[in-house]
């Protein structure tokens, strides 16, 4: 007995041709290498190059523009400082600030020196024409500076005359005022000695 045997239709070699045809230009594509110097910037989409992507060693000076890098390109302590510049003009005077809180003295000291002035057995003629007088100083120590100074007499009567000539402080040749000096003067007319005191305020 005779088996038919069923001729394709042309539809179907149609389908078959388009068939291998599709799988030919799929091998040919995937085997094919790429034609040297065909790939250029165009053919790379941005960031297509990545940090893994290149080789160790593989950028060197020829390959990096001249100064193109900037000092945030390098690891710190990598640029070495360069020399120090011209000092620039000085800038405008600020506002004034506030004033600080007053100051405070403390450990005061009151150091103090005496001298005896005699008085005079008789006054001359006419009054307050007759006048013994003495001077004193009084130093403070090393470590102190003198801030204020007072005089006073051993006697305080109404009807005698016991005055201070002068007063003036003891300065140093830094410009601390180290003691004080003065100077009393006996007009009492009662012939007795009376003792001047001179006091001086020292800090350290």
């Amino acid at each position: 007995m005779r088996k038919l045997v069923r001729r394709p239709s042309p539809a179907m070699i149609v389908a078959c041709i388009a068939l291998l045809v599709a799988l030919g230009g799929t091998g040919v594509a995937a085997v094919s290498a790429l034609a040297p110097n065909s790939v250029g910037t165009l053919q790379l989409k941005n960031g297509a190059v990545s940090n893994a992507k290149i080789k160790n060693n593989a950028i060197n000076s020829s390959k990096v523009q001249n100064r193109s890098l900037l000092s945030a390109d390098f690891a710190p302590g990598q640029l070495p400082a360069g020399p120090t510049g011209p000092q620039g003009p000085a800038g405008p005077a600020g506002p004034a600030g506030p004033a600080g809180p007053a100051g405070q003295i403390s450990n005061v000291t009151v150091r103090q020196g005496s001298v005896d002035v005699p008085g005079s057995s008789a006054d001359k003629p006419t009054p307050n024409t007759f006048w013994v007088t003495r001077s004193v100083t009084v130093s403070c120590n090393s470590n102190e500076k003198a801030i204020s100074a007072g005089t006073g007499w051993s006697a305080d009567v109404d009807d005698l005359e016991l005055a201070t000539v002068y007063m003036k402080p003891i300065i140093a040749s830094n410009g601390i005022v180290t003691g004080w000096t003065a100077r009393g003067a006996n007009n009492a007319r009662d012939g007795q000695t009376h003792t001047f005191t001179l006091y001086v305020l020292c800090y350290s």
